[in-house]
């Protein structure tokens, strides 16, 4: 297998890690590092590894231990505890994430990926995130970087981006099972595994089966009633080999499956029930060369999700080529290139010709070390996308027709981030970024007629949209203030133009210049988000540990009027305060957690029928949460969890459900 060959130096324990031979984000050996560096290390943002302290972003790297202390069964409740991380849980497994701004339905503005992979979904840009293919117990690290990062991650990146990595079976065999039983009919049920083939060879198995009562309707949205007697249901597989070819090259092959069933809300405030199934492959090569540290990778995602309003059938195929050397000592250079090949059946009316873009896109970074002080670091981004579609539509409905959607879409990126460790102590990060928020197959190729009263009306994708520019500032500050307390603080702010919408209830169009009213996907104006976060993590010696996190956000919209073209209300649904604690107790054989949110009021939007717009008031929220773990030996383990145990049978945190307690028990055997 290949090892990392890392040598350390007085000088590198200061000033930041020195490599003799790459290592991936997938192949790195991170407890090792964190354990060496005394803090969580990532090749995330630059693609070398780095300790968290030096990454020129705003970075938290949520590790494996962190995980499990959590009353959390899934990602969004995990990041729901961390400053800066906007999280609505409209369903039980439907929670949406957000960095900085209002988690809407479907939100479109962060990329997530799993061991590299785009796991967000093509249709609209959004994450579904119960269909990732994950366990808790199979997850290394969570890396989330805030603010626009496309130059250095991609598509999607204009929020910012959740890196999930598992555990590399390279570095020793493992086994976990885990079983939950709890309330409302909870249980899930996982394995995870890891074992070594002999010298070269090493593969990865996760296997999940959830089974669990959906929230309740919230009373006041009658599109929602009913969603109590829903089942929420969750299968997912992976398999994951890695094969040292030689001492210098890799090869890493990849496949999953995941079918879910879920109550949530879309991007135009329906409350819906949507069934998924996604299948992925992947692959890549990585090679220790004189050229430098070279990844080949491709992947190819396919997409079924049956909506309320259709059947929709998208896949992604994508290709990467990167190369990451160092100039000297004090200069590392990444330069890669991609090709991406989306398609989408004529959706959700058949009939109009399938339709689909292809993207070629190049980057460059580079960072520079002037100094054990100062680091630069510099990248930028092109992608050259071509839409096209295969078919004519109606012209008795639609107002587009098929040359309409021969339409190329070029745009640039960039990040720029200055670290500086001033001798007073710490470390600041003064960093920039423009990100590309590129049209969706939904923005573009959606197509439906509708019968309301009696009346056509169509609902369409519009060609001539443009991708929103999302630009971002930030200064961040990071410092000890003694060996048992840490201190992390950002102020920001967060700027969109033209941002992407969904249609209102008043169409965009209207005879005699159409044949029947259209509404249309576009362009609904301008929103800028202002604020500040600050987190305290206290790790005094003994058994207690706490951490607390405020984030404050200041919202200002330049939006098509609401109700009318658009249903997006960005200043009333962010929420101004978010603040999370916790206190935490480690005993011989028994640990306990006790977890505190607040989330403060939002008026936030609502369509219990089509056309029927309103908002609806949220009042501030409190939840409470609580975690005990007993040890029995070396491999067993029982816990258990209340989350938003005040919550009873429901409490309001958006219009489509209720929020409700859930109480479990988790019994855990790992070999």
């Amino acid at each position: 297998m290949k090892k990392q060959i890392l040598t350390t130096s007085i000088s590198a324990l200061v000033a930041g890690l020195a490599w003799q031979a790459g290592a991936s984000a997938q192949t790195l050996d991170y407890t090792a590092m964190s354990e060496l560096f005394g803090e969580p290390v990532t090749a995330g943002a630059t693609g070398a590894p780095q300790r968290a302290s030096d990454v020129p972003a705003t970075m938290v790297i949520i590790t494996g231990e962190d995980i499990r202390r959590f009353p959390e069964r899934d990602i969004p409740g995990i990041l729901r505890h961390y400053a800066g991380m906007d999280v609505t849980r409209y369903g039980f497994g439907d929670g949406q994430v957000n960095i900085r701004g209002a988690a809407t339905g479907y939100t479109p503005r962060l990329l997530v990926l799993v061991n590299g992979r785009e796991v967000y979904l093509d249709s609209y840009g959004y994450t579904a995130w119960a269909t990732l293919p994950v366990q808790l117990d199979e997850i290394q690290q969570i890396e989330v970087v805030k603010g626009a990062q496309s130059a250095l991650y991609g598509f999607n990146a204009v929020s910012g981006v959740v890196n999930i990595i598992t555990r590399n079976p390279e570095l020793g065999n493992y086994a976990t099972a885990h079983v939950d039983g709890g309330t409302d009919s909870y249980t899930d049920l996982s394995l995870v595994a890891a074992y070594g083939l002999g010298e070269r060879a090493s593969v990865r198995f996760s296997l999940g089966s959830t089974r669990a009562d959906e929230f309740a309707g919230y009373p006041g949205n009658t599109g929602a009633a009913g969603f109590g007697d829903v089942e929420f249901s969750r299968d997912t597989l992976a398999l994951e080999g890695r094969f040292a070819l030689t001492n210098k090259v890799n090869l890493i092959t990849e496949f999953t499956h995941s079918e879910v069933n879920q109550v949530e809300s879309t991007s135009i405030a329906l409350a819906a029930e949507s069934e998924y199934e996604i299948t992925s492959y992947r692959a890549g090569v990585e090679a220790d060369t004189d050229l430098g540290f070279l990844t080949v990778s491709g992947f190819r995602n396919e997409v079924e999700v049956l909506y309320s309003f259709g059947l929709n059938e998208t896949s992604l195929t994508a290709f990467a080529i990167e190369d990451l050397f160092k100039v000297g000592t004090r200069n590392t250079i990444r330069l890669s290139a991609e090709y991406r090949d989306g398609e989408s059946n004529s959706f959700p009316a058949p009939g109009n010709g399938d339709f689909g873009y292809e993207t070629l896109a190049a980057s460059a970074m580079w960072s520079r070390k002037f100094s054990d002080s100062i680091e630069l670091t510099l990248a930028g981004r092109y992608d050259h996308v071509d839409w096209s579609r295969d078919g004519d539509l109606d012209p008795a409905l639609y107002p587009f027709s098929q040359e309409d959607y021969d339409v190329t879409i070029e745009e640039f990126s960039y990040n720029a981030a200055l670290v500086w460790r001033p001798e007073f102590g710490g470390t600041m990060r003064f960093s920039t970024g423009r990100g590309v928020l590129a049209p969706t197959m939904f923005d573009i190729g959606f197509g439906l007629p509708v019968t309301v009263g009696g009346n056509t009306l169509v609902i369409s994708g519009d060609p001539n949209i443009e991708p929103a520019i999302v630009t971002n500032y930030e200064i961040a500050y990071d410092r000890s203030l003694s060996p048992a307390v840490d201190l992390r603080a950002a102020l920001f702010y967060h700027e969109t133009e033209k941002d992407r919408g969904a249609f209102g209830p008043v169409p965009d169009l209207f005879p005699p210049a159409v044949n029947a009213p259209v509404f249309l996907f576009g362009n609904r104006g301008d929103t800028a988000t202002t604020g500040a976060e600050v987190t305290l993590n206290g790790n005094p010696e003994g058994p207690w540990n706490w951490s607390v996190n405020y984030t404050l956000q200041s919202v200002e919209d330049d939006l098509s009027p609401f109700g009318v073209n658009t249903v997006r209300d960005y200043e009333g649904a962010t929420p101004s305060h978010l603040a999370n604690a916790r206190v935490g107790w480690t005993g011989e054989r028994f640990r306990a957690d006790v977890l505190v949110n607040y989330v403060s009021s939002t008026d936030v939007p609502m369509q219990p029928a089509f056309g029927a717009v309103s908002r609806v008031s949220v009042d501030d929220v409190i939840s409470a949460s609580f975690r005990g773990e007993y040890v029995i030996n070396d491999h067993l383990s029982v816990a258990l969890n209340a989350q938003n145990a005040n919550f009873g049978d429901g409490e309001q945190t958006n219009a489509n459900t209720l929020t409700e307690s859930r109480f479990w028990l988790s019994l855990r055997a790992g070999f």
